[in-house]
């Protein structure tokens, strides 16, 4: 049983939406979602069943944790290393971005982006190869507690290629925006049955 048409405006503000961004997510029309709110048209079961559904995946998302979805190994490359080491790591397991860290502490982050421009721009590839991380390494991925909520996760990810998972000062778990991804079209597909 569906609840009442008349929830479907109050939990759009509640989650900051536009009709737009409602029709859009739900899959249905903005037209329809503005006539549905004015009480103009009794939409179909199917649609009325989309864009509740869609509110349900809306709500299990804000009860995601990161550590609900994080990847619990952190393949990492200390500071010390050098960035021949870290092309090999990044290779064996295919990753786009390493964190770095030294004794477990978040320390920076070294991408694939680094590299490249390292390469471009050195006249000996080979000794620049030698170099160690910390004189490529980059900014530090942000670190959040394991019951960090999703929508939080997702902002930083926005303006961030990773986030690290931490507890008690070390790194246990990281989440990219696969990871985020992978939990927000698990969630999705449960809601749809």
């Amino acid at each position: 049983m569906l609840p009442e048409l008349s929830e479907i405006k109050a939990r759009r503000k509640r989650y900051g939406l536009t009709q737009a961004d409602l029709g859009q997510k739900a899959g249905v029309s903005q037209s329809l979602v503005a006539k549905i709110e004015s009480g103009g048209i009794v939409p179909s079961y199917d649609n009325a069943k989309r864009i509740f559904d869609f509110f349900e995946s809306l709500h299990e998302q804000s009860r995601l944790k990161a550590a609900d979805f994080m990847t619990g190994k952190v393949i990492s490359v200390n500071p010390g290393a050098s960035l021949k080491e870290a092309v090999r790591l990044m290779r064996r397991h295919a990753v786009s971005q390493l964190p770095v860290l030294d004794d477990g502490r978040n320390m920076g982050a070294l991408s694939e982006k680094a590299l490249l421009d390292i390469v471009n721009s050195a006249k000996d590839v080979n000794a620049a190869m030698m170099q160690k991380v910390s004189e490529a390494m980059t900014e530090a991925m942000p670190t959040v507690r394991e019951d960090t909520p999703f929508k939080v996760i997702s902002a930083l990810l926005e303006s961030n290629s990773g986030v690290l998972v931490g507890r008690k000062g070390r790194a246990v778990g990281i989440i990219t925006k696969a990871d985020l991804l992978n939990a927000a079209i698990q969630k999705k597909s449960e809601a749809w049955g």
